[in-house]
């Protein structure tokens, strides 16, 4: 089969680019399913394995990708409710469902977790195996290609709002980093659901597609490069839940200034650098300022449901396509800001 291989090491890339080459078709073992790829999502966790060396990541070579959408060719020994020919969504982690954090229902923080693209192959070939926990039937008329962007990009967002912040209908909602692929997801999720939601993000374009999937109004940091004054005239005096997309210590910060006394600040963007914060806002406003990781596999069979019902539409954040010899540009415009949210097409 092909695939795009990651040789390594951490910091070669683009210089080294990923190798499109001819690999051996991988042969599921007790309790996987072999999957064969439709589609599989570019993701900026991808060029922090890239360029940073990320961990849980094995040691190169490695087939990256975390997002993937495709139909079950093969089964080991043990699974079942699957059968060849299924449209099936692959989950970005599988639990091993035996430790404490799994007992307690919170499978997303499992240190036991087998990770497509981080310590096993992932989708960017024309299969991949993976265990069977970590899949999930697709929805009835479900597109398969741009379906594969749920697994991450509609999940994890899902889980901030849903399963962290606990987001109800008719709050207001600030989300900072609206112009990406997690953040317009995120407006899309937060507006099936009732919110009332600004969108914060750079890019004017990106903007755009933000108030066509529900958003009532944007602040574009380009215009407002403090935008927490525009965000609390917006929201009548600070919303009632933050969601921070980027990472950026700058907008955790001007969320921690946006949202209303006894609010909720829900952090689900990757960054590496400090964020300072007054102390006597948090004490005084009493504030909750919330982590958010990936998704509980519960999470994300909730938002299967929301799909059926047609209330969450995968495919409008999915700005490219490329064929699986082009990946190294795909990621290379996703560094430079120039998609919503690309797939790859093996």
């Amino acid at each position: 089969m092909k695939a795009a291989v990651f040789s390594g090491p951490p910091g070669s890339w683009p210089g080294k680019p990923l190798a499109v080459e001819q690999v051996p078709t991988p042969t599921p073992g007790p309790g996987e399913l072999l999957v064969r790829v439709a589609a599989c999502g570019l993701c900026r966790t991808d060029l922090e394995h890239l360029k940073e060396g990320m961990r849980p990541l094995r040691e190169p070579p490695l087939i990256l990708g975390h997002e993937t959408s495709g139909t079950v060719a093969g089964a080991g020994a043990g699974v079942a409710g699957f059968r060849e020919g299924d449209p099936v969504l692959v989950a970005c982690f599988a639990p091993c469902n035996r430790c404490s954090y799994c007992q307690e229902g919170r499978d997303n923080l499992c240190p036991n977790a087998d990770i497509p693209g981080g310590n096993r192959d992932g989708g960017l070939a024309e299969y991949v195996v993976v265990p069977a926990a970590g899949v999930f039937p697709l929805p009835r008329g479900s597109p398969v290609q741009e379906s594969a962007v749920l697994a991450d990009a509609f999940a994890t967002p899902y889980h901030a709002l849903v399963g962290v912040g606990h987001m109800r209908s008719g709050e207001s909602v600030a989300i900072y980093g609206a112009s990406g692929g997690l953040g317009l997801a995120a407006v899309q999720i937060a507006s099936a659901l009732g919110g009332a939601v600004v969108g914060i993000g750079r890019q004017p374009w990106k903007l755009e597609r933000a108030l066509g999937m529900g958003a009532r109004a944007v602040v574009s940091t380009s215009e407002f490069p403090r935008p927490e004054a525009e965000v609390n005239r917006l929201t009548g005096g600070g919303a009632h839940l933050s969601l921070d997309a980027t990472g950026a210590p700058e907008m955790i910060a001007a969320a921690c200034r946006a949202t209303r006394p006894g609010g909720r600040i829900v952090v689900m963007g990757y960054g590496v650098k400090e964020v300072t914060v007054p102390l006597h806002r948090l004490m005084w406003l009493e504030y909750a300022v919330l982590g958010s990781r990936t998704y509980r596999l519960a999470d994300l069979a909730s938002l299967l449901t929301l799909v059926e019902q047609g209330q969450i539409h995968p495919g409008s954040i999915v700005s490219h396509r490329f064929p699986l010899d082009q990946v190294n540009q795909g990621y290379k415009m996703l560094e430079e800001g120039r998609v919503l949210r690309a797939i790859v097409i093996p």
